[in-house]
């Protein structure tokens, strides 16, 4: 039960406003007792996109911004102390504290965050790779891949692979399925250190076919039962046993936790 009435969060952006969301979130999570609302203003350029964006009343809500523009940043504190909105600068005492001890000097460019530049270009090439090794598929080429997660259908390996892509990993992923067996490209890998296999409890599982099984139409069979999944993960234990896979237990763990995982054991 949500206590009180609801809350608001302004979030107001010269860019696309991910980096503030993304704080900002962050610190919500710690609030789950609490209804309040985020809602972002991106790409505002000009101060009469600003004064747009100031509502008649603004009670219960605080307001953050990340502009760079030092034009903006004086508007946003002028009109939110007219309103008497706490407002407060995601980017301004972070800069600030870098300025006073390593005698750095900031060049406030809003599209630095997004250059296009060789590291763009490695992510997009990750997420084409990603996409064209999702599920299995791809598997003359995965040995090219930088990860493989192998595991059970459903155990969060392609959001995983996803969110591995954007930061310019090249992934592929692989369900390991009892009736089919381990693919033979991947059983003949000689660079097992790469490879990840996703362990997850079986009641969790159970819990996610379960709500899938609808979609699937058809009868799903030991897919969904909990003794069917019980003895496909002790076949997946076994298979990642034998070809000595590093193993992560995704179980209740957001594909943000599991990534690090693997990003930090690759390191």
């Amino acid at each position: 039960m949500k206590r009180g009435g609801q809350k608001k969060i302004y979030l107001i952006s010269d860019s696309t406003g991910e980096l503030g969301e993304r704080f900002t979130n962050a610190i919500l999570s710690q609030f789950p007792n609490d209804d309040i609302v985020l809602e972002k203003f991106s790409f505002v350029s000009g101060i009469d996109e600003v004064k747009a964006i100031f509502p008649r009343t603004l009670k219960n809500s605080v307001l953050f911004h990340t502009v760079l523009s030092g034009e903006l940043k004086r508007a946003i504190r002028k009109m939110a102390g007219e309103r008497g909105v706490p407002a407060f600068d995601l980017t301004g005492p972070p800069a600030d504290f870098v300025v006073r001890h390593l005698k750095a000097t900031p060049v406030w460019d809003a599209h630095a965050i997004h250059r296009l530049d060789a590291d763009y270009n490695k992510r997009i090439n990750a997420i084409e790779f990603a996409i064209a090794h999702d599920d299995g598929a791809g598997e003359a080429t995965f040995g090219k891949a930088d990860v493989i997660l192998v595991g059970p259908s459903r155990s969060s390996k392609t959001p995983v692979s996803m969110y591995l892509a954007v930061k310019g990993v090249r992934v592929a992923n692989i369900p390991l399925i009892p009736e089919i067996g381990i693919p033979a490209r991947l059983a003949q890998l000689k660079d097992g250190g790469r490879v990840f296999c996703f362990l997850i409890r079986p009641d969790k599982l159970f819990e996610i076919r379960r709500k899938r099984v609808p979609d699937l139409g058809t009868d799903a069979g030991a897919y969904s039962t909990l003794s069917g999944i019980r003895k496909e993960l002790r076949w997946v234990e076994s298979a990642c046993r034998t070809h000595r896979w590093r193993t992560i237990d995704v179980t209740d763990r957001a594909i943000e936790e599991t990534a690090v995982l693997i990003l930090k054991q690759l390191s």
